[in-house]
């Protein structure tokens, strides 16, 4: 959740552009054609028009935000967070937005855009926080997030964007602290529901953050555990985001997830061969390969089809990243050692789990790859295709 979380805030953030009188149609142009670039997983051509949108108003911070969501998505997507290298740049970047923004905001104390990006880059830092377990640091810095952000609303409050950042308070600071115990004892002020109303009155509404709002809502209608799950309209909701990017891996991949956590088990065994078939024609990263062959094997899986499925893990098991096993080959160890479990072939899991727990820990999944150590793996079948955060 965090790492979504912090994407879609810088893009809220930069794509806001036209709405702020201080922003040239060149310098809007450049930040939209940034943004879509992200979504499209450009990252060179996304990291330039950032820039060039910095150089026609080095005091404005949009610009300087649209490059943080660049290095952050860069990261995430374009390097399966195996490039830990990709971080420092991108926390100075978030640093240097929150530098610019305070003094454009001391000249311009009232511009709601300069407002909603300063709360934007404040929410970063809470949500990195978050990422290494900084529960409370976390807990103090979103509130001064979203104070900002209120501000901005109230001095625009047709600034639909900015409503983004309040939906995510709202639903975040009421669902974290029903898994997190420390911040059970801090009185919160979110509102699980009221953050969902808003986040579907941004998908309606907003211009600019349709998109963002839109791919909260799908992790929220997949992930929600108290009435809120809505698998069918997380499909609906990945489809229309695929029609807007139709070359996008990230979206490709989103659908997957949420036809499998719909059941529609058949649709993610065809989808994840035309994923693998859009890598195999270079449309697609290499990289992107473990992760198709994880999504068709996690279909086939659930199909009976046990022995494509093995294969297919297999050949996402192979897929490197500088040298060394990819996240997605780490991640399919672990799930070939679930279906194993679940096959009652508690010997070859056992040594897939003990192949993925002997890798580093840069991704977290060493936890699963002991617990399945500990114990055969007993979760309804298949389970999720993309590990959570």
């Amino acid at each position: 959740m965090a790492r979504i979380a912090l994407l879609l805030l810088a893009l809220a953030a930069s794509r806001a552009a036209a709405a702020d009188p201080f922003i040239t149609p060149e310098m809007d142009k450049l930040l939209m054609k940034g943004v879509d670039g992200i979504y499209n997983m450009k990252w060179d051509e996304a990291e330039g028009d950032a820039k060039k949108a910095i150089a026609l108003n080095p005091e404005h911070p949009n610009g300087y935000m649209g490059l943080a969501g660049v290095l952050w998505t860069k990261y995430v997507y374009g390097t399966d967070q195996s490039d830990p290298a990709l971080l420092e740049p991108f926390e100075a970047s978030i640093k240097k937005t929150e530098r610019v923004a305070e003094a454009w905001l001391k000249k311009h104390p009232k511009d709601a855009m300069g407002l909603m990006t300063l709360g934007s880059a404040y929410g970063i830092d809470s949500r990195l926080m978050v990422i290494h377990h900084q529960w409370l640091g976390a807990y103090w810095t979103g509130r001064k997030a979203v104070n900002i952000t209120r501000e901005a609303v109230k001095a625009d409050p047709q600034l639909w964007d900015a409503y983004l950042g309040l939906g995510m308070y709202d639903y975040y600071t009421d669902v974290y602290p029903r898994f997190i115990g420390v911040l059970a004892k801090v009185v919160l002020r979110g509102n699980r529901l009221r953050g969902i109303e808003t986040l579907k009155l941004v998908a309606e509404k907003g211009h600019y953050s349709q998109n963002n709002a839109k791919i909260l809502l799908v992790e929220i209608f997949l992930e929600d555990q108290w009435g809120a799950r809505n698998t069918k309209r997380a499909v609906e909701l990945t489809q229309e985001l695929r029609a807007t990017y139709p070359m996008s891996a990230m979206m490709h991949s989103s659908e997957l997830v949420a036809l499998n956590e719909d059941g529609r088990y058949k649709d993610v065994v065809k989808g994840g061969q035309e994923y693998l078939a859009r890598v195999k024609k270079g449309l697609y990263a290499p990289i992107e390969e473990a992760k198709g062959e994880v999504c068709l094997a996690t279909g086939l899986w659930a199909l009976k089809r046990y022995d494509e499925a093995r294969e297919a893990f297999r050949r996402a098991q192979a897929v490197p990243y500088a040298g060394r096993p990819s996240r997605w080959a780490v991640w399919a160890l672990v799930r070939q050692g679930n279906m194993e479990d679940s096959l009652g072939r508690r010997a070859e899991a056992v040594r897939l789990y003990q192949l993925a727990a002997a890798q580093p820990d840069t991704w977290d999944f060493k936890r699963f790859a002991k617990a399945g150590l500990s114990k055969p793996f007993s979760q309804p079948l298949p389970g999720p295709i993309d590990p959570t955060d």
